[in-house]
């Protein structure tokens, strides 16, 4: 243990002796995400699944792309008064819904608060009916029936942030890991050693770290410029059958201060 107002340095060492000295960064930031458990089929208009009807207010018509005119696909809804008990009320209430367009049409999509998708939080207050859907070769429902849940840990792209700093020497292809939190410096550690001490999980989730593909991309709410917070992220051909570009990765966010601030965006590879 380093004394205070000193650093610990130390040379190369096991990647399971990083782990252990890095155990007390690591546990500060843990999180815990939750995978959907899904089933076939769908439910009523108003549980948590993924494609299916959703619910559509009274006189409200299916949402359509603003610019290509074309109704958009449901990829998402979730009650969030069904959520796992560690997140009550965390989201807010009522219903979150995505619909996306799966057109070719010149909306910016991968951009948050961008056309070409609806993300919203609805409250449903009164019946509605089975809406028709508008839709040739709408994807199959999958309702979601439970949540397991996972420990989750920041990816690369949020270390710097986070007081882990690595810096790589490709010369010597070793990395040196300062942890300022714990006041801790390793020398001559593994090229792989980022990934090793934490990364996050990727796949559709509910909370926990976004698994980023490029450089970490919170939006920000336009109402308050604060940071958005990871809701649900939504991979692609997980439970959906739809690509977000090569291979790519979204994420729904919400403002923790105006719960009715969501939106989605993606990046790829």
């Amino acid at each position: 243990k380093a004394k205070e107002g000193r650093t610990a340095r130390s040379s190369a060492v096991s990647k399971a002796d990083v782990l252990r000295q890095l155990a007390h960064w690591r546990e500060a930031n843990r999180r815990t995400a939750w995978k959907p458990i899904v089933k076939n089929g769908d439910d009523e208009l108003t549980s948590s699944k993924f494609s299916g009807i959703p619910w559509i207010g009274p006189g409200e018509s299916w949402p359509v792309c603003s610019v290509c005119k074309q109704p958009l696909q449901l990829f998402l809804q979730l009650d969030l008064a069904d959520l796992p008990p560690e997140l009550k009320n965390r989201f807010g209430k009522g219903l979150l819904q995505m619909f996306y367009c799966t057109h070719e049409c010149d909306a910016p999509k991968w951009e948050p608060f961008s056309k070409g998708k609806l993300v919203r939080v609805v409250k449903p207050a009164a019946a509605a009916s089975t809406p028709e859907v508008p839709i040739k070769g709408y994807f199959p429902a999958k309702r979601i029936i439970g949540w397991k849940a996972m420990d989750d840990y920041p990816g690369t792209q949020e270390h710097n942030e986070l007081g882990l700093k690595i810096d790589f020497d490709f010369s010597k292809n070793v990395a040196r890991v300062e942890c300022q939190p714990l006041r801790l410096v390793l020398e001559n550690q593994s090229m792989s050693i980022p990934e090793a001490i934490s990364i996050a999980k990727n796949g559709d989730k509910l909370g926990g770290w976004p698994y980023w593909i490029q450089g970490a991309e919170y939006p920000h709410c336009p109402d308050c410029s604060t940071r958005m917070e990871l809701v649900f992220q939504l991979d692609s051909k997980k439970n959906l059958p739809f690509m977000f570009g090569d291979v790519g990765c979204g994420h729904i966010t919400q403002c923790p201060r105006h719960k009715d601030v969501v939106t989605f965006a993606w990046a790829c590879n």
